[in-house]
């Protein structure tokens, strides 16, 4: 079990378009609960079940932690693949200036 969460979290990770399609849901997920819970939660309820209400809210903020880290995960991301592109960009312009170079 423990196996098989890992390597879809892996995948998850490592796919770019699936990583950006979680973030979306994940954020939309904590956005209606926020919604509802500052809506439809009151304080009578979070008195009456204060368990269920703490729990409703950490839940919302976990949420809400796994999509900042999502989306900073995917700029990191993306910042190595601008940084592995500038050097093979700059590892080919190299190569054709010692070719174009007489000597």
């Amino acid at each position: 079990m423990l196996r098989t969460i890992l390597l879809l979290t892996k995948g998850i990770i490592r796919d770019q378009q699936l990583r950006r399609s979680m973030m979306f849901w994940v954020m939309l997920t904590a956005l209606v609960m926020l919604f509802l819970g500052s809506w439809l939660l009151s304080d009578r309820w979070g008195r009456e079940h204060p368990w269920l209400y703490l729990g409703f809210w950490l839940i919302c903020a976990w949420l809400t932690l796994t999509g900042m880290l999502l989306a900073l995960l995917d700029i990191l991301a993306l910042r190595a693949a601008q940084r592995a592109a500038r050097r093979i960009l700059e590892k080919r312009m190299l190569e054709e200036m010692k070719d174009e170079d007489p000597r």
